[in-house]
């Protein structure tokens, strides 16, 4: 891998490299993943150019800095962040007509409300459709909240699906954490039905701002129980 910036090589060679001995090659539009033993680093003023020279011969009287810059990128490495599974309804359609583009960027904006509320925890927000899996849809949900360290859920104007992702989180005894808006999204006005035995760990807020503020909260209450080990047998239900 040529040419890399300092920044490029610690966030595409290093920290994949540290973390699982993977490199990951991106060249003419294709990725490949290659198993890296022995890493060598050689930093230049200039670039490499193969009209220039063979690359063997470019690099022939450079040092190889790789453990200097190893231990500069262990130093600069961040805790793992704890994965979180984001039960929400997909509602919506960004390219309907006017009221769905509302109901799809509502929940669009709770969702980077939920994810700033995590990051400032040191966690990440996963949320299925988010990403384009090419496995089976059903299996991905099972896979990412049996990964999860806990859950949020968000039961306004809930859909079936969402119930059958919480449900399965509490089969496997997940703490979650459940959130709604006092009003539904798709009936605005109209007060939010929770139809679920929740009723009295639901985390209610009016607007983005409360939504953060009570997850927050509701996350430092119950810090010991969210980030236990998963084989202590947390209790599911994460209190309001």
């Amino acid at each position: 891998m040529c040419n890399l910036s300092e920044e490029e090589a610690h966030t595409q060679v290093i920290l994949p490299f540290l973390r699982d001995g993977i490199v990951n090659y991106r060249r003419g539009g294709r990725t490949t993943s290659h198993q890296v033993v022995d890493l060598r680093i050689y930093k230049t003023k200039e670039h490499w150019s193969r009209k220039q020279s063979t690359f063997d011969d470019f690099i022939a009287k450079k040092n190889n800095v790789a453990k200097a810059v190893i231990a500069k990128a262990q130093s600069r490495t961040v805790a793992p962040q704890h994965r979180v599974f984001v039960v929400m309804p997909i509602q919506g359609d960004k390219y309907g007509e006017m009221n769905e583009q509302r109901i799809h960027e509502e929940f669009t904006k709770r969702f980077v409300s939920v994810e700033k509320a995590l990051s400032k925890q040191g966690c990440v927000a996963i949320r299925i459709d988010k990403e384009i899996p090419l496995d089976d849809l059903v299996r991905r949900i099972k896979s990412e909240i049996t990964k999860a360290q806990f859950i949020v859920a968000d039961l306004t104007d809930e859909r079936p699906s969402c119930y059958f992702e919480a449900g399965y989180a509490e089969a496997l005894r997940k703490p979650i954490i459940y959130v709604a808006s006092k009003q539904s999204v798709i009936l605005p006005g109209e007060k939010t039905k929770i139809h679920f035995d929740v009723h009295m760990n639901v985390n209610f807020f009016s607007n983005h701002r409360e939504l953060q503020e009570k997850l927050s909260a509701a996350i430092e209450k119950n810090r010991e129980l969210l980030f236990a080990s998963q084989a202590n047998g947390a209790t599911p239900t994460a209190k309001a």
